[in-house]
């Protein structure tokens, strides 16, 4: 147990320390260090498992939303969105 404690901790300093290397400028893709880190910790695993939730959720509604003319709406609205979110955004940048 102890064992895992420390390779997490290991894990979250090395991720601090190498997103910490790019915050000296304004137009750095990397945030502070912390947002960075918790970002990859947590942020990051669960916006994916949303991402993939979500687009389990537009298979089921799919054929529904076909009959209501509103697919591409709700495709951009669950996956696209979240994926943008998970995928298409700077680390630690929670603004997008």
């Amino acid at each position: 147990m102890n064992t895992i404690k420390a390779l997490l901790l290991s894990i979250a300093f090395v991720s601090i320390s190498v997103a910490d290397v790019g915050t000296s400028s304004e137009n750095s893709p990397v945030a502070d260090g912390f947002l960075s880190a918790g970002d990859i910790v947590f942020v990051r695993p669960i916006s994916t498992a949303a991402t993939i939730g979500a687009f389990g959720i537009f298979a089921v509604v799919a054929p529904f939303t076909e009959m209501a003319g509103c697919t591409e709406e709700t495709y951009e609205g669950l996956v696209e969105k979240t994926g943008k979110f998970s995928f298409d955004r700077d680390l630690g940048d929670f603004k997008k």
